[in-house]
């Protein structure tokens, strides 16, 4: 489900503004290194978190119904909490990064494949938590995939929240980013309406929608 969406909203108009100047294999090749990278960097920051606080962590594939999962046996619930949550926070940050920086061109294929794993993954994430539960279960005393660890380590609550806030993020990033291609409409790029994103003071966050008019 995951990759069919992640074709759908990302190589297609990737691929279709290649085909302008002629069917060319480079924008798509690019699209996909996009994808992958964020892929590594989510991976890649679960093992990072686990080599700071000292966890052992074991790699393995084709497992938990993802290609790559792994399994940590983390001796706090801080440490496990900060390694599950590490993957989607490093998203939201990457994402954060592409959105400020001026001299990234955000109509590069690869940047466009980065960021639709970024905006793309976490929702689906979160609704793979909610409804499907196909990556994410509770199994007894263990877990698999990144909000059930969450909630092993802390709380139901706590897992609903950070599905709900990742989320959130994704697609308030999703909204900025999408103003930024050249094949986006020309009203979406007016001023004329904006997105807002703002924690509450009683926890969780708010994403407002203004159109002036």
């Amino acid at each position: 489900m995951t990759a069919a969406a992640l074709l759908f909203f990302g190589f297609i108009p990737s691929y279709a503004g290649a085909a302008e100047n002629g069917l060319r294999l480079g924008p798509a090749l690019k699209f996909s290194a996009g994808i992958l990278s964020g892929f590594l960097i989510h991976e890649g920051s679960h093992a990072l978190v686990a080599g700071l606080t000292n966890t052992d962590m074991h790699w393995e594939t084709g497992t938990l119904n993802q290609p790559i999962a792994f399994t940590e046996e983390a001796n706090t619930d801080s440490k496990g909490f900060a390694i599950n949550s590490a993957g989607l926070i490093s998203q939201a940050v990457g994402g954060e990064i592409i959105l400020q920086a001026d001299k990234i061109d955000k109509n590069d294929a690869f940047v466009r494949g980065m960021m639709t794993w970024n905006i793309l993954n976490p929702i689906l994430y979160s609704l793979d938590y909610w409804i499907f539960h196909s990556t994410n279960k509770i199994n007894g005393n263990g877990y698999q995939g990144d909000l059930a660890g969450i909630e092993h380590y802390s709380s139901k609550a706590a897992a609903d929240g950070f599905a709900l806030s990742i989320s959130a993020i994704a697609v308030f990033q999703g909204y900025r980013f999408l103003k930024t291609q050249s094949w986006a409409p020309d009203w979406l790029k007016e001023d004329s309406h904006s997105m807002s994103f703002a924690p509450l003071p009683s926890g969780g966050f708010i994403v407002g929608y203004k159109f002036d008019f």
